[in-house]
């Protein structure tokens, strides 16, 4: 155990590492971060979490939490966090929690992408980061052979995200109007939600810390094309605000439950981009469901470190994807329908509103027909919805 509160075990170019570790640090916590090559990982963390995945966070008890979203919940809940991540008005607690949910999982594809379809501008780079959280400290010649090792896996996920030939196009266009859009808001706002970060900005974080603003070819993309959003990496990974440039910006929320336009058009970005391939993997979830025999309570998958039940098509920006159907994906979807459904009349028609005239009302009552809940840190089927 380490001599920090917590020992975090992440890697620099772990997607959702970043996401925890930038959390992290803005909320103040003292943590000692270790590579996953190191000996307690293996003895320590893998027979807890059946699988070698980080970020894992282990507490000074010697409790252990497992994925990003469990571990920002456990410190929101405990007198560590300096203050909420989660808005507590409901236009801005739902746009948090889907720009959350496309940054953890949307994004995939281009993060995917970027990374490993131009070796000639990253390998270098992406050689050193594998080998070294594999094995600290070793020689130049081990760490790339380890390296190798380790990178062929992750390169062999590009086929199974739908990347390809034909959908690159579309994937790299669609990355370049997120990074204008964000570029725009960030001409004005130093965070998604105003004055300080929320679980929106976490969620993005991840695969624009991680993959994008570091691996060199998508780095130079993102410093040449949208300067503010690069800015807003490096604040997001600063321990405070970071925020000199707005001069005497209040930091909280947006007053008054306020969705600004440059974010509405975030928003209407993720609605068209996004919420089709939910909807198919809700979908195919509920077709999987009616040919399998499955009992709450049990792994959904054949083996905690299987993510996806099986391939699908979905629609995107004019081309047809074939992608995993991942069943993780709707416990942050039960985020947002739980929220709505919880909510009061009066809130739930103002939302019904607001988010119908951004094309994403069916987000806020999509739903499977079983849950899938996190417990004892791996994905199990829960209740029946119907």
């Amino acid at each position: 155990m380490s001599n920090g509160i917590i020992s975090l075990y992440a890697a620099p170019m772990s997607l959702y590492s970043g996401k925890v570790r930038s959390y992290l640090r803005k909320q103040g916590i003292a943590f000692t971060e270790v590579m996953p090559g190191d000996a307690s990982f293996r003895e320590n963390i893998i027979p807890k979490t059946k699988r070698g995945i980080v970020p894992v966070v282990q507490l000074q008890a010697g409790e252990v939490i497992q994925d990003s979203v469990d571990i920002i919940d456990h410190f929101e809940q405990s007198p560590h966090a300096k203050f909420s991540v989660y808005p507590t008005t409901p236009k801005q607690r739902v746009a948090a929690l889907m720009i959350d949910m496309f940054g953890s999982e949307g994004m995939l594809k281009v993060a995917m992408h970027y990374r490993w379809n131009f070796l000639e501008h990253n390998e270098a780079f992406i050689t050193m980061e594998f080998g070294d959280h594999i094995v600290p400290g070793a020689t130049p010649d081990v760490v790339r052979a380890m390296a190798q090792k380790a990178m062929a896996p992750m390169q062999a996920y590009l086929p199974m995200l739908g990347v390809n030939e034909k959908t690159i196009p579309a994937i790299e266009e669609h990355y370049l109007e997120l990074l204008a859009l964000l570029n725009a808001h960030f001409e004005q706002h130093p965070y998604l939600l105003g004055g300080q970060p929320s679980v929106a900005d976490y969620g993005l974080i991840g695969p624009l810390y991680a993959h994008l603003s570091r691996d060199p070819y998508p780095s130079l993309i993102m410093k040449s094309k949208a300067q503010r959003v690069y800015r807003w990496v490096e604040r997001m990974n600063a321990e405070n605000a970071d925020i000199p440039e707005y001069s005497n910006y209040p930091q909280h929320f947006f007053a008054d439950d306020e969705i600004p336009s440059t974010l509405q058009a975030i928003l209407d970005f993720i609605g068209k981009d996004f919420l089709p391939e939910l909807k198919c993997t809700v979908s195919n979830i509920d077709d999987w469901l009616t040919t399998n025999s499955v009992e709450q309570g049990l792994c959904v998958t054949e083996k905690p470190r299987i993510k996806s039940l099986r391939q699908m098509d979905y629609p995107f920006r004019g081309v047809t994807v074939n992608g995993m159907v991942i069943p993780y994906q709707l416990t942050m979807l039960q985020r947002i329908t739980d929220f709505f459904a919880e909510c009061n009349a009066s809130d739930k028609a103002l939302l019904d509103d607001f988010y119908t005239t951004l094309g994403l009302q069916d987000w806020l009552s999509l739903k499977a027909s079983r849950r899938v809940e996190r417990i004892n840190l791996i994905e199990v089927w829960g209740q029946k919805t119907a």
